[in-house]
């Protein structure tokens, strides 16, 4: 289990979250494992992003299923959005759980629904 990444100020107002500042995000070796098995290209091509993508993403959101934290960047060269979804254990703690890409049509819906929000860092 290591540390990957924090839920920053501006995360944590867009979403309107009641968690402290800079909460720690962590990943263990099943998580490892699952993103490797399901997600093999975006394990390849964007796992070493993945402290990237949460520190700093281009958008934000709650998954309405499981109410778990989505952290999306958008990677202009490819047009691909790559999603992280963090989850709450019943410890309290924050874990990666996924990374994958998502389609533009399944992006650009979100975004119009309000369930990505970009994030404001003001």
């Amino acid at each position: 289990m290591e540390i990957i990444g924090y839920i920053s100020q501006a995360v944590i107002k867009t979403l309107g979250l009641n968690i402290p500042p800079d909460t720690p995000v962590f990943i263990g070796e099943s998580n490892i494992e699952h993103i490797k098995n399901r997600h093999p290209y975006e394990f390849d091509k964007y796992y070493r992003d993945i402290s990237t993508i949460i520190n700093s993403p281009d958008y934000v959101g709650i998954n309405p299923k499981d109410s778990s934290i989505l952290f999306v960047k958008l990677y202009n060269v490819n047009g691909e959005y790559i999603r992280v979804a963090v989850k709450i254990t019943s410890g309290g703690k924050y874990f990666a759980k996924t990374l994958h890409s998502l389609s533009t049509c399944n992006a650009e819906r979100y975004l119009e629904k309000g369930t990505l929000k970009r994030l404001d860092t003001n």
